[in-house]
């Protein structure tokens, strides 16, 4: 069984062959007729197979925190139809809330943190926030910015219909972990009105300004072909697109409809967001 070593100094009379672990990845160290070499490797063959894995050891997120975070999200969607977030935060032996300073539209919730945003002695250890009249799930935009914090991550969505919908993720050094959100959370039955300075801390994003559209010509001058812009399409181009249609509908004076969902199946099936 080769050795495994740590990158740096002490590798020089290190006894070879072994393998070393760097920052960019795992080497494989040694000497032959040839000379001494390293080269990158993929894994360790004789060792055993790992995965990753949650365990995760916090409460489920309480009711009536939840009653008080949702009814925010209420709230604001009532005043404006917009999108709102607050940031889940451990203190006490226990979850908190803290509202930040935050530019809302109907497809997108933009903030960051200030000095004060956050209970003195708390840890941040997640977020919530609100879809709106959409389905509540991670967009792939929503996942790269939880990818930035180690936490809880819960969407509440389809604040037009009766029930209202939920997810929730584990998010680990920009993994994310599925679990069942009943683990997680605990539903509130009545929600909260919220105070009203978390409401003053919500403005409107202004509408994106409109830019010129260029001719048939230029369009083809570039090389482009009406298939050409989807010939692989992904779901971060279908998130994007729809968060580019409900701000271009705003700027007209409409609002799109809660049910420009992605679901699962093709079109040709019939699919339809579940409920």
């Amino acid at each position: 069984m080769f050795p495994i070593l740590e990158a740096g100094p002490s590798l020089e009379g290190a006894r070879l062959p072994a393998f070393v672990v760097a920052r960019d990845g795992l080497y494989l160290r040694k000497r032959s007729l040839l000379g001494l070499s390293q080269t990158k490797v993929n894994r360790i063959a004789h060792l055993p197979e790992g995965r990753e894995f949650v365990d995760y050891a916090l409460p489920k997120v309480p009711a009536d925190l939840m009653a008080r975070a949702v009814g925010f999200f209420r709230a604001v969607y009532r005043l404006h139809r917009t999108e709102a977030a607050v940031l889940l935060v451990w203190r006490d032996s226990g979850f908190d809330l803290a509202v930040p300073a935050q530019k809302v539209s109907s497809a997108s919730v933009r903030f960051d943190l200030a000095d004060g945003d956050l209970p003195a002695g708390s840890r941040l250890v997640g977020s919530i926030h609100s879809h709106g009249g959409y389905t509540a799930y991670a967009s792939s935009i929503d996942e790269d910015d939880e990818a930035e914090l180690d936490g809880l991550h819960i969407v509440v969505g389809d604040f037009d219909r009766r029930r209202l919908g939920y997810s929730a993720a584990i998010v680990v050094d920009g993994i994310r972990f599925h679990l069942k959100t009943s683990s997680l959370i605990e539903r509130p039955r009545r929600l909260a009105e919220p105070p009203d300075e978390w409401l003053r801390r919500v403005k409107v994003a202004p509408p994106p300004r409109p830019k010129g559209k260029p001719s048939m010509a230029a369009y083809l001058a570039r090389g482009c072909k009406p298939s050409a812009e989807i010939a692989k399409p992904s779901r971060r181009e279908l998130d994007e697109a729809i968060a580019k249609a409900s701000k271009l509908a705003e700027g007209l004076g409409y609002r799109l409809s809660s049910r420009l969902v992605p679901v699962p199946g093709s079109s040709e099936k019939g699919g339809t967001a579940d409920g």
